[in-house]
């Protein structure tokens, strides 16, 4: 229970403010209890004012520092839909290079006219010492050594090794390939080396022929070959006139950049002979020649003389 004190002190305060508010009532604006609030206001304005010009920064600041969370989370949004844009830019580029690419792998074996297998190569560009690569095909798809491998610009190389998943290809570039070439448009014959990353060295059996700058050079079939005739190699860079034996050959094929190739898988073998049990019945043979008869020697005469002794006759004075 609340004290007797307590319980007077509450009454006076509870009648005093009775007697205020009615006295302020009745005064008005003219009373003196406006006039201390008006005091009181006046005195607290510049107060308030000061403070809210303090705080106002303050407040700001916070507001800033909000504001700077939820720019950077913008800005990493952004950043991150960027990156994601640009990658599918470079996929987009990628994958309009590849179908080109392949485009022309389909063009190349179109020309040629024989059936392929693609594949993909899977080791490191060749280097001053090791001029092959490997692929991801093999016995499987039906490679065998000795076959022709293409891409889109011409002959890159053949197989020289096979595993039932993998082969290995000796570049055309390679200081131990050589291959029987001609020059497309003339047909004069010639021996095609690798050297590594310089052009390629032609070696022309005619001595006489005159060979044109930019000449086109293409495979040549020769006995025991698998290489088809015809693949593209590259071109002449200098003009011959019955001058060197050897030219420089720029290739098509750039063996730093190679993707995607294609392995021919039916090109006919020369052969080095014909088999005698693939030979054709010739229906009009050559006829032996037919021998003369000897004229029979007539007997020997009676008295011993000789049978080409004339005989005497009343000419010879017999």
């Amino acid at each position: 229970m609340m004290p007797r004190r307590s319980r007077t002190l509450l009454a006076v305060l509870a009648l005093a403010s009775l007697v205020l508010l009615t006295l302020d009532y009745r005064q008005g604006d003219r009373g003196i209890i406006s006039a201390l609030q008006r005091t009181a206001t006046g005195i607290m304005a510049p107060i308030q004012e000061g403070l809210t010009g303090i705080m106002r920064p303050v407040g700001n600041f916070m507001e800033a520092v909000t504001e700077l969370g939820n720019l950077r989370q913008e800005n990493a949004e952004l950043e991150a839909e960027l990156q994601r844009l640009r990658e599918a830019k470079i996929s987009y580029a990628d994958l309009q290079r590849e179908n080109a690419e392949l485009r022309d792998l389909l063009a190349m074996r179109e020309r040629l006219g024989y059936t392929t297998t693609g594949a993909q190569v899977i080791a490191q560009p060749p280097n001053a010492f090791e001029w092959s690569v490997l692929i991801d095909a093999g016995a499987d798809q039906g490679i065998e050594p000795g076959m022709a491998v293409i891409n889109a610009q011409g002959l890159v190389g053949k197989v020289v090794e096979v595993t039932r998943r993998n082969a290995r290809v000796q570049l055309l570039s390679s200081p131990n390939a050589g291959y029987a070439v001609r020059i497309s448009g003339t047909g004069e014959e010639g021996l095609l080396t690798g050297r590594g990353p310089r052009p390629f060295q032609l070696e022309v059996l005619n001595p006489e022929a005159d060979i044109a700058a930019a000449a086109q050079v293409v495979t040549r079939v020769f006995q025991g070959t698998t290489v088809p005739g015809g693949i593209p190699i590259g071109e002449v860079e200098e003009a011959r006139r019955n001058g060197s034996r050897f030219l420089s050959v720029r290739p098509y094929v750039d063996f730093t950049r190679l993707s995607t190739v294609q392995v021919i898988l039916d090109a006919p073998v020369a052969p080095s002979q014909l088999p005698p049990e693939e030979l054709v019945p010739d229906p009009d043979p050559p006829q032996p020649p037919t021998p003369t008869p000897e004229a029979e020697e007539p007997p020997p005469p009676p008295d011993g003389s000789s049978p080409s002794s004339p005989s005497p006759s009343a000419e010879d004075g017999g």
